[in-house]
């Protein structure tokens, strides 16, 4: 995810990105729960069908049937039912330092009412800022972190550079000394 704006709520950083999506890692923790035990529970996956067929991101409804038919407990429904939710595009984990699993803003509200109806109520007004908010503080944001990405970038490449001048420039000495008095030794002396 890019982007990324951490809120506080109640001393924890909670992660957001610039398109409202939320680190469910995040806060399950805060709240001694993991996103796996949501996204495996029935009406999450009824949920997550539904919101995808609505907005577009395909037709789950059929596939959830025939998970609904199977036994909930058994760790192979578990499994299938975690591969519908990141099959809808709305549930994308990824790993690394901004891992974790991402939800999809219509499903945040949603995730967060499982864990605290007060968190609830506190991430429904952080989304709403993020997607409603003042658009130039946004814009100016976003400006902000491609800035610091360049930079980074640009950084990096001088680093890298500067690396290989290191090794290079000794070499590039020795080699001009050498051309000089080469230079020197043809060079006529006037008396």
């Amino acid at each position: 995810m890019t982007n990324v704006i951490p809120f506080d709520y109640e001393g924890q950083f909670i992660r957001f990105n610039t398109d409202g999506w939320i680190n469910a890692t995040d806060i399950a923790k805060r709240f001694g729960k993991e996103p796996n035990d949501w996204l495996v529970q029935r009406d999450s996956i009824r949920y997550i069908a539904a919101l995808s067929k609505a907005i577009g991101k395909g037709d789950l409804l059929r596939e959830f049937n025939i998970i609904k038919q199977l036994d909930g407990v058994r760790s192979a429904s578990k499994a299938k039912m975690l591969r519908l939710a990141k099959k809808s595009g709305l549930v994308i984990t990824k790993a690394g330092s901004e891992g974790g699993t991402w939800l999809h803003p219509k499903l945040a509200v949603v995730f967060a009412r499982w864990l605290d109806v007060d968190f609830a109520v506190w991430c429904d007004l952080r989304i709403d800022a993020l997607m409603r908010g003042e658009l130039s503080a946004m814009q100016e944001f976003e400006k902000a972190c491609r800035a610091l990405d360049d930079q980074n970038a640009k950084g990096s490449l001088a680093g890298r550079e500067l690396a290989s001048h290191r090794w290079v420039k000794p070499a590039l000495e020795s080699r001009a000394d050498y051309w000089r008095q080469e230079l020197q030794m043809a060079l006529p002396i006037d008396s």
